[in-house]
């Protein structure tokens, strides 16, 4: 238990990701002893006193999708290669939610306030450096300057990532996107007309023979249908879309979500 107390520490003071598995009831015949645990981090285990390598599996495969969810849960294994059911408990401690803000104009001022009220570890890129600095985005976590799509590209994209393009023009929007779309973000909107987005999806589908549940995936145009007009009112929308997808509401998006 002194290294899974170790790993745990280690987890809080990083704020990493991670997954606390702990066994609440076994059948009779079932090798695993109540009350036994398992720290899964970075779909491995961390430090474990369960000792049975089928629950182990079982436990890894379940903590992704508890993580997923951001949702702690009691969930009732059936596993027949240990020799019946368990019922474990998986805590989920989830990495702190990210917001990439990609485009640093007008939108991005009012949205990585909110983030920042919200908690989010906010991240804003764009190429202009008259746009992207510190005076203009004094709360954002980071400020990054250089070509948008690229600097996508050499970033690490996690489930705990919710990524915002609000760029200046589809012509930034559109190669950004192709940066991310099969990232494991957990969120992806993109501003722009209806007619813009659909040329665009379109052209995914055509030249780059993406899969429909992919494309699926964006919310585009981005934001919750609440008709908005100032820049602080979409900031607001897009948001609110951002908290709905996390923690799994049902308001309407403009998307159609």
């Amino acid at each position: 238990m002194s290294s899974l107390s170790a790993e745990l520490v280690q987890i809080s003071e990083r704020g990493a990701a991670a997954v606390l598995a702990t066994v609440i009831e076994v059948d009779d015949g079932v090798g695993v002893a109540p009350g036994a645990k398992c720290l899964v981090r970075d779909g491995k285990v961390s430090a474990e006193t369960v000792g049975n390598a089928a629950v182990i599996d079982a436990i890894i495969k379940e903590s992704d999708a508890r993580l997923r969810a951001e949702k702690s849960q009691l969930v009732a294994l059936e596993i027949p290669a240990a020799g019946g059911k368990l019922e474990i408990f998986f805590e989920v401690m989830p990495a702190p939610p990210k917001l990439i803000v990609v485009g640093a104009g007008h939108i991005a001022v009012p949205l990585v306030e909110m983030a920042k009220v919200l908690d989010f570890h906010v991240t804003v890129i764009d190429d202009r450096l008259l746009y992207a600095n510190r005076e203009r985005f004094p709360k954002a976590d980071e400020v990054l300057v250089g070509d948008m799509a690229q600097t996508l590209k050499e970033m690490t994209i996690t489930p705990s990532c919710y990524i915002v393009l609000i760029t200046r023009g589809h012509a930034y929007d559109e190669p950004c996107l192709r940066e991310i779309i099969h990232s494991e973000a957990k969120y992806i909107g993109m501003i722009g007309s209806k007619r813009r987005i659909k040329a665009c999806f379109q052209r995914f589908r055509d030249e780059e023979k993406i899969a429909e549940e992919v494309i699926e995936r964006v919310y585009a145009p981005v934001g919750l249908d609440i008709a908005t007009e100032t820049p602080a009112e979409i900031a607001l929308a897009i948001l609110g879309e951002v908290i709905k997808v996390r923690r799994g509401g049902r308001a309407a998006s403009l998307s159609g979500h």
